[in-house]
């Protein structure tokens, strides 16, 4: 007789990926943000804990070699905030793809994708007005069809908070299903049947429900299973998958559902969880190889088991809505409800309701002008509701402001009256991002970051108002105080906020600093939303040139007077006349204006200019590196410390020259002087020294991992791999081998073919090298 196969239970995963938007509105950079140290910021941070290693998360064996790779979203169900989504696709575009890509394998998988949409910038919908919380679905719904190829079917809300109104602008938009903490609901019932109360209990996550709006608006939502979520969030379930799987295998025997599913921030898997990830493919691989449950997504399991009772949620504090973050309701958005993050004793959040305040006056008259001056400018036949909704695609940088113009109108000035108006509305949506209120004090990086946005759209619509607009909103901002005295109040900040330079400076002073410094192959042409059109002789006291903002279609003529360029102070008269307006703005800089993350820059720049040194240089060097090593042998004492630093830094330069200008195809010249350089570095030099030749190695193995996603896997860059790992290592030099693995792996599991006749036994070879236990066969 034989065993019958037990049902295999659903099971779903979904992760919740979202950073709030960080970039300058003057300048479309994110400025160095020191707390994320070692990183520049806190995405690049998070990217590499979580967002990439989800991508190509590893399984180990025992001895801790590599088995596999998964791509985690592949098998989980996920939204990606659209802010995040248009950062990632501009700095990690492998990340980008894999994530796109995973959405088309859930599709083949289950006839559904794993991707849904999310609401904009992440507002608290039921806070907003009607019609900005369209314009926050919408934004998210367009965002997300031009990424992913398709329609939305499911959104995530942010912070799960929803109310009836939501319900029927979900609705109205397409959406079919939402996911919500089973603490949002109050009762359930079937239809034309009395409702069961739940008494404070979760609501079922075994199967979806129907929620209904105010309007007769209908969709289906999932509550997730709580005990799940809040163990994988809080509990360190993620430390150990063989014990997550068999909590799963307890609930599925004891609680019989046919589905189990639970949600979090998908940042736990790997940021605030380290190894998160991998502990995901390790639980993916477990259910994959078992006949226990089946990996699916929300959609796909709404189409088998549509949902026929229906769930009532509460109605939360004031009834505004509830939340899966505020026990309240939503009120950690507007007021001190008593929810919050960290602080010291006696800190309140008696600031979230005058920071509200104040912005919600400001979009008053923001709306006021922009309804106004969008009918003035384009007249009746344009809706100026819909045109802020179609808007959609310039707001994610998808298509190109003056493209999108181009429909409405053929003239510049109009064109860049619109641009004002149509981006003021996107900063005023960005100034109500949810993490302003989140945490524990107004001084905090999240609410000047919207303080900030709020501000851009006041100096957007300068044009259009009398003047009053600013000063009324430093005023409401006066209200809102910081818990430490020092920090002050709203206006505080927002009058810091205020100094600093505006974008066509800023963009200004970057570009004469950097054709001042930089190798002429290493001038750029574009500073975040700033393009620079012309500009004169770059080592003249005196620079002239022509920037265009690519967002607001600003064009202005720049002067740059150096007044002492024989001292080399970097102290500039910077003279900024507006093309369209001709109004002109003078402006004193000092090197300690020069922001933190443009520093960072020139000095990668500087790195450059100075590591530059041709084949003979190289040469010369290594022989002269030769001589004294073999001078200096037997010497009881340093001949010449001077000459010892001065090759101690041409052995630097010189190696990061190797490495800077194709070291692939100069290697087997230099193989031996790479050789001798860092053995006298490893003899001669000092601890500091040593950690920064490491941190060399390190970038040559990421820029050789982005080759070969480029241009493949062939013998001759696998050789140069292996040889130079192998002398490397013989020096105790190990270098992060994270990007580089990434790379490979698509051609240890043959999901890549390498170039013609290239040597499978090398490529097996340089899996075993870089730590992995697969061979291709």
């Amino acid at each position: 007789m034989k065993t019958p196969i037990p049902e295999k239970t659903s099971l779903i995963f979904h992760g919740h990926f979202y950073q709030p938007p960080r970039e300058n509105p003057r300048t479309g950079l994110i400025g160095k943000q020191l707390t994320a140290s070692p990183f520049p910021d806190w995405n690049e941070r998070i990217n590499t804990d979580c967002y990439g290693a989800n991508s190509h998360s590893r399984y180990l064996s025992g001895v801790r070699r590599i088995l596999s790779m998964t791509n985690n979203y592949a098998y989980i169900n996920f939204n990606f905030g659209p802010t995040l989504l248009t950062w990632i696709e501009k700095h990690h575009h492998h990340t980008y793809a894999s994530i796109l890509e995973a959405d088309k394998l859930s599709i083949k998988r289950l006839g559904a994708g794993n991707a849904i949409a999310q609401a904009y910038n992440h507002s608290i919908l039921p806070l907003c007005t009607k019609e900005d919380a369209r314009t926050q679905i919408l934004w998210g719904l367009d965002d997300f069809s031009r990424r992913f190829g398709r329609d939305a079917q499911g959104m995530w809300l942010p912070e799960t908070a929803i109310n009836l109104q939501v319900i029927d602008l979900l609705a109205e938009s397409g959406i079919k299903f939402v996911v919500l903490s089973p603490w949002q609901c109050k009762a359930i019932g079937e239809k034309g049947k009395e409702m069961v109360q739940l008494q404070g209990k979760p609501a079922p996550y075994g199967r979806p429900f129907l929620l209904n709006g105010n309007s007769g608006g209908t969709i289906s939502a999932f509550f997730y299973n709580p005990q799940l979520a809040e163990g994988i969030s809080f509990g360190h379930f993620l430390r150990d998958a063989d014990l997550l799987y068999q909590r799963l295998l307890d609930i599925k025997q004891t609680e019989g559902q046919n589905l189990i599913h639970t949600a979090t921030d998908g940042e736990i898997y790997g940021h605030h969880e380290p190894y998160g990830d991998m502990a995901l493919a390790a639980l993916i691989k477990k259910v994959e190889g078992r006949n226990d449950f089946t990996l699916t997504n929300y959609a796909a399991y709404l189409n088998e088991h549509p949902a026929t009772e229906y769930a009532y949620l509460y109605d939360g504090e004031e009834q505004k809505g509830t939340s899966w973050s505020c026990s309240h309701g939503v009120s950690r958005w507007y007021k001190d409800c008593g929810c919050h993050t960290g602080g010291d004793d006696g800190w309140n959040q008696k600031w979230r309701t005058p920071l509200r305040t104040a912005f919600d006056h400001l979009a008053g008259k923001l709306d006021t002008i922009y309804t106004d001056q969008i009918r003035n400018l384009l007249g009746p036949s344009v809706d100026p509701t819909g045109l802020l909704n179609a808007f959609a695609p310039v707001v994610s940088e998808l298509v190109d402001m003056d493209a999108f113009l181009e429909t409405y109108t053929t003239d510049s000035k109009t064109k860049e009256l619109l641009a004002r108006l149509l981006l003021g509305q996107k900063y005023k949506h960005f100034s109500y991002t949810s993490c302003g209120w989140f945490f524990n004090d107004l001084a905090g990086l999240e609410p000047r970051q919207n303080i900030v946005y709020a501000l851009m759209a006041v100096h957007l619509y300068e044009p259009f108002s009398d003047g009053s607009i600013l000063p009324t909103l430093l005023d409401d901002l006066g209200q809102a105080k910081a818990n430490r005295r020092q920090d002050g109040t709203g206006r505080t900040l927002a009058e810091q906020a205020e100094t600093e330079l505006t974008g066509e400076v800023e963009a200004a002073l970057f570009f004469t600093l950097n054709r001042r410094i930089a190798l002429a192959e290493d001038f750029d042409s574009t500073y975040g939303y700033f393009r620079l059109d012309t500009s004169t002789h770059p080592h003249h006291p005196t620079i002239t040139m022509e920037l265009t903002n690519v967002q607001s279609l600003e064009r202005f003529s720049c002067t740059v007077v150096d007044p002492h360029p024989q001292l080399a102070n970097l102290e500039y008269t910077i003279i900024v006349r507006n093309l369209q307006s001709g109004s002109t703005e003078t402006y004193f800089m000092g090197h300690e204006d020069i922001p933190l993350r443009m520093r960072d820059e020139l000095f990668r720049q500087i790195d450059r200019n100075i590591c530059v040194l041709d084949k003979e240089q190289l040469k010369r060097l290594s022989s002269n590196l030769y001589h004294y090593t073999s001078l200096a042998k037997n010497v009881p004492y340093l001949p010449m410390g001077s000459l010892h630093q001065e090759l101690i830094g041409s052995s630097l330069s010189a190696i990061k020259s190797l490495f800077m200008y194709g070291s692939i195809g100069m290697w087997d010249l230099f193989k031996q002087d790479f050789t001798m350089m860092l053995d006298f570095f490893v003899k001669y030099g000092k601890q500091p020294e040593l950690d920064l030749i490491r941190t060399v190695f390190d970038t040559e193995m990421a820029n050789v991992a982005e080759k070969i996603k480029q241009y493949g896997l062939y013998d001759k860059n696998i050789r140069f791999i292996l040889e130079f790992l192998q002398i490397v290592r013989e020096r105790n030099f190990q270098p992060d081998l994270t990007t580089i693995q990434d790379a490979v792996y698509p051609f240890l599991s043959m999901q890549r073919k390498p170039h013609q006749d290239t040597d499978i036994a090398l490529i097996n070879a340089l899996g075993k090298t870089l730590n992995f236990d697969i061979a291709i066969h």
